[in-house]
Parts: C-alpha cells; structure tokens; sequence
C-alpha cells in the first residue's frame, strides 16, 4: 500500500465538523461578524440591501443591523464646540453556521467595496452573554424551509379555542390558545407546541370583535408554532446534509388543557348553516382557515 507525500497531504481538506443549529437568535462570536469602514457615501437602506446581497452568498444570515455611528463633538478654532460626523457606518452580521461566518470573513474582508473603499470584515470579539431568545415565528420559516425544504414539513392545529377562564373574569378579553403539531417528513419526527394570543375589545367600540378575534386567534397560532420549533434541532453536517433530532425536554410554552373538542374548535372557527340535511361550516378567518368542512346531520 502507497503512502502520501507531505505535500500531497498539505491538499487533503479535512471536511468541516458537524454543526448545531436551534431556533434561538445567533449569539456567539463566531456567527457572528463585525463589518467596518463602511462610506457613508450611500444611503442607509442601500447599504443594507448591498450587504445582504455580497454576505448571503456564503450561507443563510440570521440578521443584517447596520449601525449609523453618533456624531462626535469636536472644538472648531474658535474654541465652539460643534457636532461632526463620522466618515463610516458599521454592522452586524448574524449567520446560522459559524463556518459559513468564516467563509464570509474569508471573502469579503478588504475585496467588498461601498461608496469606492474596501470594508473590514472581522469576528465579533464583544458579545454580551445572554441566554438564547428564540426566532420569531417568520424566521422559524425562513430556517426550516432553508434547511429542511418547503415540502419537507408540516404543521397541524390540533386544537385552539378560546379561554374560558378568562372570558369569565373579564368578558372584553379575547384570549384564545392553540396547540400545533410539527412533523418533519422523512424522519418520522414531530413535536407540538402551544401558543397564546391575546387582544383587548373596548367596550365602546363592540364592532371590532370579530377582527380583533380573528387577530388573536392568528397570534395564538404563530406563537404555537414558535413553541414547537423550539424543540427541533438541525444539525448540519459537513456535506451540507441535515440530520433532525427532537428535543422533549423543552416545555410547551404555557400550560394547556388537552380536551378542547373538535366541535369546540369548529365552532370558534366556522360559521354554519344546514342544507337538505348537511351542516356546512364556512370558515370566519380564511387567511388562517381557507377551507370549508361540512359532516352529515342525523335525522334522530
């Protein structure tokens, strides 16, 4: 059997670790990078717009904040003190992945111009500790679908309705919960979520009932499903293949009762009317429910 030279071993490229990756915002240095030296020559939604284009090439990015810096106090020759500015902005960049931050940094730093000059892209040394807040219910999507596939899970309401306890306490709460059920396909995997939507009715304006339900019933639903997915962990393997596991040990969200019924649902969910016999149930809130149901009515 043949060995390798050295310098054909210098070319061996060892694949990338494995990585985690949870739906919490990017908190760690290494996903994330400080980007310097940015002209101050083009506007501040240009400069984002630019930055999102040049650093998502190198994988998914969490966040793009660009920061317009403070103008400082300098004393002119006449002993005033006057306010200039700054020549540069600067931002924040958070991806998922710490390998492609590295790949971004590798790239960028010193080769990306704005307004004629090269920006500094380094890692991100001064984090302040905190503990992980998890992604609102749009970028959940975002990193499922990017990772996962759009067809390659689904969400299920099991149940939602509103709470009774505190329709009792104060009958201009409209307080509805809901329970979800993810299930990533292909892995026989799924893991459930509760979620709670909340919203006020003013007593002199008893017409917005219906859009304020209808507002806290898709809360409800959103926050479910952002519960659930704080159970699901991706991990991102070398070749970019993503394994899934579930982690039961995250709580719920809130605590819930399991025994809100179907009638139940569909009742805060459809309105219904009866046809030679068949009860049909048309949905109130089309966006969140677009389809009509309809069971057979026995003549006892």
């Amino acid at each position: 059997m043949g060995t390798m030279d050295p310098e054909s071993r210098q070319h061996v490229r060892t694949p990338p670790s494995p990585e985690i990756v949870e739906f919490v915002r990017p908190n760690t240095s290494d996903k994330v990078l400080y980007v310097s030296r940015i002209s101050r020559k083009l506007p501040e939604e240009e400069i984002y717009f630019k930055l999102c284009k040049a650093f998502e090439q190198y994988g998914l990015i969490n966040d793009v904040q660009v920061v317009k810096p403070p103008a400082q106090l300098q004393t002119s020759a006449e002993g005033q003190q006057e306010e200039r500015l700054t020549e540069c902005y600067y931002a924040f960049i958070k991806f998922y992945l710490a390998r492609d931050a590295a790949k971004a940094r590798a790239g960028l730093n010193g080769k990306y111009f704005t307004g004629g000059q090269p920006i500094s892209v380094q890692h991100a040394t001064k984090m302040k500790t905190r503990e992980p807040s998890p992604l609102p219910y749009s970028k959940c999507l975002d990193l499922a679908n990017h990772y996962l596939g759009m067809d390659g899970w689904t969400t299920r309401i099991l149940s939602i309705g509103q709470d009774s306890e505190s329709c009792q306490h104060d009958p201009n709460s409209l307080r509805y919960i809901c329970v979800v059920r993810i299930e990533i396909r292909g892995w026989d995997m799924s893991c459930q979520g509760v979620g709670l939507g909340e919203k006020t009715l003013e007593p002199t304006r008893p017409q917005e009932r219906v859009s304020l339900t209808r507002a806290a019933m898709k809360i409800s639903v959103h926050r479910a499903i952002q519960n659930a997915f704080q159970k699901v962990i991706l991990v991102v393997l070398g070749n970019g293949k993503v394994a899934v596991e579930i982690n039961n040990t995250v709580p719920d969200g809130i605590p819930y009762s399991t025994e809100v019924g179907s009638w139940n649902v569909c009742a805060e969910i459809f309105v219904t009317y009866v046809y030679r016999g068949i009860v049909f149930g048309v949905s109130m809130f089309p966006q969140l429910f677009p389809c009509a149901i309809f069971w057979h009515v026995s003549p006892h």
